[in-house]
């Protein structure tokens, strides 16, 4: 961080359902708050899914986003069992329809964990691009919070991506996908 020019923010990715990802996760957002107290945090926590074959993961994720509330200025919660979901309905439309060329089925053979992952790093990618970016629209990442937190302990935003499919898998229209 000393080496930043415009250091704007902190984007933490972790999971709240086993230990290292609520407990370790919450703590270094906790120690970022303390040491850097004027740079925003953000967190987009996966949370775990009803029927998680973790039995703490339940308390693991409650006592989780308590300290999200308390330490992150905005959090980005996504839902792992919906994460699942939408990754299953696009491979169900891109397996449905015909594939001509070699890399749609290289893209077919890829683990859940892999589209599951690219959801959410796309999510974040547009999130982040109005700072990456330069033009009159784009801001910087601090006017997020500015613009979508109304109040300093109401930070959990929810988030939508449209189109439904990855840029691997453009052949797959979003109006097939439900």
């Amino acid at each position: 961080t000393e080496r930043c020019d415009s250091l704007q923010s902190f984007l933490l990715f972790h999971s709240l359902g086993g230990g290292t990802g609520s407990g370790l996760g919450t703590y270094i957002l906790s120690l970022l708050e303390d040491e850097y107290p004027e740079v925003y945090r953000f967190a987009t926590s996966v949370f775990p899914s009803s029927d998680d074959d973790v039995v703490t993961s339940p308390y693991n994720a409650v006592l989780a986003a308590n300290q999200l509330r308390e330490h992150a200025d905005c959090v980005f919660p996504i839902e792992n069992e919906a994460l699942l979901n939408i990754a299953e309905r696009i491979e169900a439309v891109t397996t449905s329809r015909e594939r001509s060329n070699e890399t749609m089925k290289k893209a077919s053979k890829a683990k859940p964990f892999d589209k599951m992952n690219s959801i959410a790093a796309h999510m974040i990618a547009n999130l982040t691009s109005c700072a990456r970016f330069p033009g009159q629209l784009n801001v910087d990442i601090s006017e997020v919070t500015t613009n979508l937190v109304p109040f300093p302990k109401v930070h959990f935003l929810m988030s939508s991506i449209s189109p439904l499919y990855t840029l691997s898998e453009t052949s797959a229209d979003a109006r097939y996908i439900h």
